[in-house]
């Protein structure tokens, strides 16, 4: 998940909170290489790159970068070949199940890890751990916020829900208050039917989308909310869960906002629904928080808010984002370790990342300095407060499975039926029997 978020609130006090404190350790002549994808990613790296080798002198670090339309096909076929020119790789957090279980990445020393179980948050460890060790560790995670369109819901006759707006400022005592006070589902659906329509003979604005329309990442809080999973905790299948009671009424509650409230705009690209928002299109959508930037230049008067959940259920959001693994081919993987742990763990790596690109950090001691520094009070950058509150209270990694593309895959063809109009039963049916046959042809004895 790429994003600038507010460049402008740091530098701020990050030396206020240790975390992992590294020590030069010494090497022989080393290059290591990092493949990563094109972006404002790669900038940052090469900066972590850059002063790492200032420590470590007898260590060049350089990073290849490839567009993402290349990225995962090339670093996939480089991966399988056993590349040795490839000591680390920048992946994202659902394909480290399968790196690590087709033997392209190594898992971390067992005294790095517990290390990283103290330093980061439990959903992090989790996104980067494979059959009981830990292969990745992240550079950063992500967040998804509902914004909403204060002037086009009080023209519908709604009441805003309570969120941050413009002029506001926001402790971490009044950011779990917002998460306490979050809408449900249910409430956007009934906001969404007053806002669209037709008005004289011309469509009124669009309720509510998903900026990530049928996406598994976005949208798995849904079943999330009422308490299910999406496959069983062995991985093994999605029957009885994907298909249970609980995506069951989610996924009713989707075909309803199509085909009954009328209230979405069906199959959305991704970026349409922030654009639609800002041009006064869209009343509400559920999106990431590297969209603030573009809304908070715009004139439109809005807020936001907590991702909702279902009434009766308990708050779960999404999370995760771009990991660091060091290749089992590398020939160089004590110096390919030493930079992941200086990258993803130590204060100087993390603070530069963070101060880099403004993503959402995995670490508890960042979170921490973002819920009490004063830098995070005043509104947009007290969005990057909430975003830190959910990773540490309501966030959910996505499903660790080697089969992860095909349930990715399985899960938006069946949502994006389901707005289009397939019986709710049918497509989940088809979904689980999709992830079924993938499971059972990847998962080794």
């Amino acid at each position: 998940m790429k994003s600038r978020f507010l460049r402008t609130i740091l530098p701020f006090a990050l030396g206020t909170t240790a975390l992992v404190g590294l020590s030069a350790t010494a090497f022989a002549q080393t290059t290591l290489t990092i493949l990563m994808i094109e972006g404002y990613d790669t900038g940052a790296m090469q900066a972590l790159a850059e002063a790492y080798s200032a420590d470590h002198p007898d260590v060049t670090v350089e990073v290849q970068a490839l567009p993402w339309s290349q990225f995962f096909q090339v670093s996939e076929l480089r991966l399988r070949s056993g590349d040795e020119g490839i000591d680390l790789i920048y992946t994202d957090a659902p394909l480290v199940a399968s790196y690590a279980a087709n033997g392209y990445i190594e898992p971390f020393p067992a005294e790095l890890s517990a290390q990283a179980e103290q330093a980061l948050v439990p959903s992090a460890i989790t996104a980067g751990t494979f059959d009981g060790q830990i292969y990745a560790l992240p550079m950063n995670s992500s967040a998804q916020v509902l914004y909403y369109n204060i002037d086009l819901l009080e023209q519908a006759g709604v009441t805003p829900p309570a969120g941050l707006t413009r002029g506001s400022t926001a402790s971490a005592a009044d950011i779990a208050a917002l998460g306490e006070g979050r809408w449900t589902f249910e409430q956007v659906a009934e906001a969404a039917a007053a806002v669209s329509g037709t008005e004289g003979g011309r469509a009124k604005p669009w309720g509510f989308a998903f900026e990530q329309f049928s996406e598994l990442y976005a949208m798995q809080p849904l079943g999330g909310s009422l308490g299910a999973g999406v496959i069983s905790n062995d991985t093994m299948t999605a029957a009885g869960v994907l298909d249970g009671p609980e995506w069951t009424k989610a996924a009713t509650w989707w075909w309803d906002l199509f085909n009954t409230l009328e209230a979405s705009p069906r199959e959305l690209g991704f970026g349409e629904a922030p654009q639609m928002f800002i041009n006064d299109q869209l009343a509400m959508f559920v999106g990431g928080t590297w969209n603030i930037p573009a809304v908070a230049a715009s004139d439109v008067n809005f807020g936001i808010a907590p991702y909702p959940y279902f009434a009766g259920g308990v708050p779960t959001t999404p999370t995760g984002s771009w990991f660091l693994g060091v290749t089992a081919a590398s020939p160089d993987s004590q110096a390919a370790t030493d930079f992941a742990e200086y990258a993803t763990l130590s204060e100087a790596g993390t603070s530069s990342w963070f101060a880099s690109l403004n993503q959402l950090p995995a670490t508890k001691a960042l979170l921490e300095t973002i819920a009490s520094d004063p830098a995070f009070d005043s509104f947009p950058a007290n969005a990057m407060r909430l975003s830190g509150y959910e990773a540490q209270t309501t966030a959910v990694p996505r499903p660790v499975t080697v089969a992860y593309s095909q349930l990715q895959d399985a899960f938006r063809t069946a949502f994006t039926d389901i707005a289009n109009g397939v019986p709710v039963d049918e497509a989940l049916a088809t979904a689980v029997a999709a992830y079924d046959d993938a499971a059972a042809r990847l998962n080794r004895p």
